[in-house]
């Protein structure tokens, strides 16, 4: 490595040159649409054999879309007003759950994936949530400090900018150190790979760095931007690939081990986080899911995210009435709401039947 820049350069590219500013990026995709699943698939075939994706890199429950943008959406705009703008970053898609008109009102802007991936058109479409983390830096207007939430990420209690950076200039990660060579015998999760491979690109090693914990991520812009300009061939890499892959590195990681490594993070346990993982959704018991979600809108927790919504509501069927609750009031974007297809739901129960056969990816 040659020597990254260990203070952030000023930057022009706020928008009005509010150098204050904090934004909000949201990846969303609708895998329920017919177009996309066409192309998902034609892709996924033209892949066959020895390059075909790990299953978990292209299983459906990735990309469905099962309302969890409208609480994502929601709950900003109830406890994070002092957001500038929400960029949601998709492909040529829209969600049907929110009125258009209405959003772009209220700063909610859309970012195709063309617009990220500019200068490099040959590696789209893509169907690869590394790959698109890879270049969502790139948004033309974007402010330097931003938050980057998966679309199955909400808030469920008021948040303040100092929850992600602090007064010092530092950016607060939530996670823990973590040594996989404790592990041995293990096998390694395909995201601590992912992890552990940005780490690595910093010089850190397996038996210690640091695993970001399952919850809406603070970002600095001229970080990503520095580092894309470092590691130009390995970032360009990482976009190629269509799916997930154990080979990617995860740039959020990347970002991180900069941060913490030139003095520039703190460090905080998430206990005002909640992470529904998929094992968790579909191994806990229906009470234990119920009691984890009625915690949402206790004041204990105040960032959320349900890594596989229909498996939660196959067991609880009130989730939604639970989710709105802890996301505070409608926006005045919102469409009606909908809940997941009984097609979704029944195939939510049959995971959940066989987990005990299966791997949860």
């Amino acid at each position: 490595m040659k020597g990254l820049p260990l203070s952030p350069a000023p930057s022009s590219n706020d928008a009005g040159g509010d150098t204050d500013a904090i934004d909000v990026v949201v990846a969303w995709v609708d895998g329920r649409d017919g177009k996309h699943r066409r192309k998902r698939d034609q892709y996924l075939a033209e892949l066959g054999g020895e390059n075909e994706p790990e299953r978990v890199a292209s299983k459906e429950r990735r990309f469905s879309d099962n309302d969890e943008i409208r609480f994502c959406l929601r709950s900003i705009r109830n406890y994070a007003p002092w957001v500038r703008t929400i960029w949601l970053v998709t492909d040529n898609q829209f969600p049907s759950s929110i009125d258009r008109q209405k959003a772009e009102r209220d700063n909610i802007r859309v970012v195709d994936h063309r617009e990220i991936f500019r200068g490099h058109e040959q590696l789209l479409p893509t169907f690869n949530s590394y790959a698109i983390e890879t270049m969502l830096w790139r948004i033309e207007g974007l402010s330097d400090r931003f938050l980057y939430f998966n679309d199955d990420m909400m808030l469920v209690g008021p948040v303040e900018p100092t929850d992600f950076f602090s007064d010092d200039g530092k950016v607060i990660l939530r996670g823990r150190w973590s040594n996989l060579k404790s592990q041995a015998g293990e096998e390694i999760s395909f995201h601590d790979t992912n992890k552990l491979r940005g780490a690595e690109m910093l010089g850190y090693t397996p038996d210690h760095f640091f695993s970001t914990n399952h919850a809406i991520y603070p970002m600095l812009r001229p970080v990503m931007e520095d580092l894309f300009e470092e590691f130009k061939p390995d970032f360009l890499a990482n976009a190629a690939y269509r799916f997930r892959d154990r080979k990617q590195f995860w740039s959020i990681s990347a970002q991180n081990h900069l941060l913490l490594k030139s003095d520039r993070a703190a460090v905080v346990k998430p206990r005002d986080t909640a992470h529904f993982s998929v094992r968790y959704c579909v191994t806990a018991p229906t009470d234990a899911i119920e009691a984890r979600l009625k915690q949402l809108a206790d004041g204990t927790i105040r960032m959320a995210c349900i890594n596989y919504l229909e498996g939660v509501v196959a067991k609880v069927p009130d989730t939604m009435s639970y989710l709105s609750e802890a996301t505070g009031p409608a926006a005045p974007f919102e469409q009606p709401g909908r809940r997941p297809s009984g097609s979704r739901l029944r195939s939510a129960a049959r995971t959940i039947r066989m987990a005990g056969r299966a791997a949860i990816g």
